[in-house]
């Protein structure tokens, strides 16, 4: 079969690449597509728990920031979707501006976890100046990319990434450090609660992995951490691999940068979900009604009742902020607290 030439009326772009080169570009235009779709499919299953938090619940800082990472993680996904199989006139301009999907799908994804362990640590000082600082670290580093990827149009309108520089594997590296401090801070702060002062070290470490002991609610937040963080590590693992990989070509250099946005922003917006929307487990509160003579009419008290993963109710408050339960909605990044996030 003879090439087609730059000459014929309807060339395709594609085949007027080198064939190494055209194939490198449908590697990562399929993995962009199969990145969308699983985008579109994660956000249309959980179409009325997005509307329930939209509408039915207290607007925060939290919800803004979920929505925000849903948005640009799909702009993002979506945008190199067309980057990839689309002519676009400007190639240079449309990297700069999708890769901004990036900055803003990191930034609020990890913002979403800062909110998180500074609820479990009850809004200290220290942990709020320690991981907003990493957080600021997380948007600096994300930055890199939209700065430094590079652009160019091949064949006359097809879009090839010309240049991934190496310190823009910075994004994918802080923000998994980051990941890993906020999840071991969370950890250490749920099983401090269940601490048992005769526990041998084995016996610390096996609970610190495996989450022993902890009552129901600690534990789903506890597995909902364990999660996040495995699947994550392991997208961001492979993502600055192929960044600092030589001998790759640039196309492949940023390949799964898409993915990890995608897969640390559907993670991090379950996470806060799960906390949002099913704060308490079944049992973990009776609501008792007392008479009264105001004329608000009958008062409600809620008194928590904690219950550990082999079925025992007990009475001690199992994390701080159990001390006040607020109503529905004022659970804000994973834990109910008495003040607003």
């Amino acid at each position: 079969m003879s090439q087609p030439s730059a000459s014929d009326p309807n060339p395709n772009p594609a085949l007027l690449l080198p064939p190494e080169i055209a194939r490198q570009l449908q590697v990562a235009s399929l993995v962009f597509a199969g990145t969308t779709a699983v985008l579109v499919w994660d956000i249309l299953h959980h179409l009325v728990d997005d509307y329930r938090l939209l509408f039915e619940y207290k607007f925060r800082l939290a919800t803004a920031a979920y929505f925000v990472s849903r948005i640009a993680s799909l702009i993002y996904a979506l945008g190199f979707s067309l980057f990839a199989t689309y002519p676009i006139p400007n190639c240079q301009a449309a990297m700069i501006i999708f890769n901004c999907g990036l900055l803003f799908a990191s930034s609020a994804s990890s913002f979403l976890f800062f909110l998180r362990v500074r609820a479990v640590y009850g809004g200290r000082p220290l942990v709020t100046w320690i991981f907003g600082f990493l957080w600021v670290c997380v948007v600096g580093a994300a930055i890199t990319v939209p700065i430094g990827t590079k652009a160019i149009k091949v064949g006359g309108s097809l879009c090839l990434v010309s240049k991934v520089p190496a310190y823009a594997g910075a994004a994918a590296t802080v923000l998994m450090v980051n990941d890993t401090l906020v999840v071991l801070a969370i950890s250490y702060r749920l099983l401090t609660n269940t601490h048992r002062d005769n526990a041998g070290v084995g016996e610390r470490l096996r609970a610190f992995f495996s989450g022993a002991n902890l009552h129901a609610y600690s534990m789903a937040v506890f597995r909902d951490g364990q999660k996040y963080y495995m699947i994550t590590i392991l997208s961001n693992t492979v993502t600055i691999s192929l960044v600092y990989a030589a001998g790759v070509s640039a196309i492949y250099h940023g390949t799964m940068s898409i993915p990890n946005v995608a897969l640390t922003s559907i993670m991090a917006c379950r996470v806060y979900r799960n906390a949002t929307l099913h704060p308490r487990p079944r049992g973990m509160s009776v609501e008792l009604s007392a008479t009264s003579n105001s004329r608000s009419g009958p008062r409600r008290i809620s008194v928590p009742l904690n219950q550990s993963t082999d079925g025992q109710v007990s009475s001690v408050s199992d994390v701080d902020a159990w001390k006040a339960v607020p109503p529905a909605g004022d659970v804000a990044a994973g834990i109910p607290k008495s003040e607003p996030v």
